[in-house]
């Protein structure tokens, strides 16, 4: 479930521009609503919120209390864009539009309740099937991918050793210096699975490389608790588009992608190289 057409309220409440703000608020009460969008004639021409009722005299009318700004986004927006525009505009919800039309609202705690089953509790990086979805995406728009994938060396011993709280806190602290190596926009960083990580980046290849080395460097630069030694082996593998491709085709490319970032990982960890490169693939279309 990756768009908003999947989570909204399809049962959408509206006010007309002529009405009252009592009744645009005795709705909104009636119905446990903070906002009602505004229609007229099948139009989205406004929102009013609970706090612009509450700055305004109930005798007035919604077309004069309402916001004529209204941030809306298609059926298809994903759930992390339309995240990005909450809080871009400090919005508390969005109208779905389709064809113009609006279809349906989604708040910030619908989007969040949704947005927390992609999100790992413990790093708070996203989760593997972000991954999946962001590359894809990539690829979809003729955009060229690379996707390293993280190892941290021996970690069941530290969790031997110190406890699983205590490894917990290390992937913690690991989650916060890959974070501090990637760059917001171009790499987006996830939690693959147990102390593995992954990265898909819109850098060219020879970039990418450079950046998985710069993860794993951080690591080895880092302050750890108990002086441990925690280190990482990465895995880099990217392609090229030279033709568009069936968005089917793109999940089953990305998943060779990430296989061959992860055989690339298992190499490097086995020949002690802090970087492995699988190598560039072209990325045609299906015959």
């Amino acid at each position: 479930m990756f768009s908003i057409g999947d989570i909204m309220t399809r049962d959408l409440l509206t006010v007309g521009p002529s009405k009252s703000v009592e009744h645009a608020a005795t709705l909104m009460n009636q119905h446990r609503i903070g906002g009602l969008p505004v229609v007229e004639d099948g139009r989205l021409v406004g929102i009013i919120t609970s706090r612009d009722v509450r700055s305004s005299h109930f005798n007035r009318l919604v077309a004069d209390a309402m916001s004529r700004q209204v941030v809306v986004v298609p059926m298809e927006c994903s759930l992390w864009e339309a995240k990005e525009l909450l809080e871009r505009h400090r919005i508390e919800r969005l109208v779905v539009v389709r064809n113009g039309l609006p279809v349906g609202i989604v708040t910030k705690s619908q989007l969040y309740v949704e947005l927390g089953k992609h999100i790992d509790a413990l790093t708070g990086l996203q989760r593997a099937e972000f991954l999946q979805r962001k590359a894809s995406e990539f690829l979809q728009n003729g955009k060229e991918i690379a996707i390293i994938f993280l190892d941290l060396d021996d970690f069941g011993a530290i969790d031997k050793e110190l406890g699983h709280v205590w490894g917990d806190k290390i992937l913690q602290q690991v989650a916060q210096v890959l974070r501090s190596a990637v760059e917001d926009g171009v790499d987006y960083l996830s939690r693959y699975a147990g102390d593995e990580f992954a990265v898909v980046t819109t850098r060219p290849f020879e970039d990418a490389k450079k950046l998985a080395l710069q993860m794993v460097t951080a690591l080895t630069r880092e302050s750890w608790p108990y002086e441990l030694r925690v280190t990482g082996s990465a895995g880099v593998a990217g392609g090229r588009r030279t033709c568009s491709r069936r968005q089917e085709d793109e999940v089953h490319t990305v998943s060779d992608l990430i296989n061959m970032a992860s055989l690339a990982s298992t190499k490097a960890k086995k020949e002690k190289k802090p970087v492995v490169v699988a190598g560039m693939v072209e990325l045609k279309e299906a015959g």
